[in-house]
């Protein structure tokens, strides 16, 4: 099995990660600063996703890829759709571009997911949406659904947070992956159990 994990707007490339300390600064006209005690806060991030497992496909659920990779229908009658569709098995050398929608029995949007592959992500759970950004240089920005915004002149100094290791306090997406299934999560969502589960789909069987 494949694994990976992502953290939402430091896809910078790889590079040796220095400095240390917790410290971030605000930005230009942002709301205040996006640092440790930030993320360690209940931050934008965590009540946006929060709003998600009341509509999400249940944990113990698995979905069915269409033949096309478009799409991953459940049992229950939810659907994800993913734009484009997504090919099995999931690059290794590179980290995936995640654009999926996922969508109650009833047709109504439970969460969507968009990456451009720059940086930008943005996370709609029930009409709710939170943006992260990388304006430029090393800097990031997070833009909550009440207006606010909170930045950090450099990305890194976040990923030496305590709690930034894999699913901790840091906001991202976590996959892992086989030929021939995916399941994928909501990271720094919570302080007790550290993810949501999303989806987790597979191919039909022969």
């Amino acid at each position: 099995m494949r694994a990976s994990f992502v953290v939402l707007g430091l896809a910078l490339g790889t590079v040796a990660i220095g400095g240390s300390g917790c410290s971030g600064g605000s930005s230009g006209g942002s709301s205040g600063s996006l640092d440790c005690a930030y993320l360690a806060s209940d931050n934008c991030w965590k009540t946006t996703a929060a709003g998600a497992p009341s509509c999400l496909p249940a944990e113990s659920e698995i979905g069915t890829f269409s033949a096309d990779g478009k799409t991953c229908a459940f049992a229950t009658g939810d659907m994800v759709t993913f734009t484009p569709a997504l090919v099995l098995p999931l690059p290794t050398a590179t980290t995936p571009t995640w654009n999926f929608t996922v969508k109650t029995s009833s047709g109504a949007s439970c969460l969507s997911y968009q990456d451009d592959g720059n940086g930008a992500i943005t996370l709609t759970v029930q009409g709710q949406t939170v943006k992260e950004t990388t304006p430029g240089g090393l800097s990031i920005a997070l833009s909550c659904p009440d207006g606010k915004t909170y930045s950090n002149p450099n990305a890194f100094t976040i990923l030496t947070c305590p709690d930034a290791g894999l699913f901790g306090e840091l906001p991202g997406l976590g996959w892992s992956s086989s030929d021939t299934s995916v399941s994928v999560s909501l990271a720094g969502t919570s302080a007790a159990y550290g993810s949501i589960p999303v989806f987790n789909c597979q191919t039909a069987a022969p």
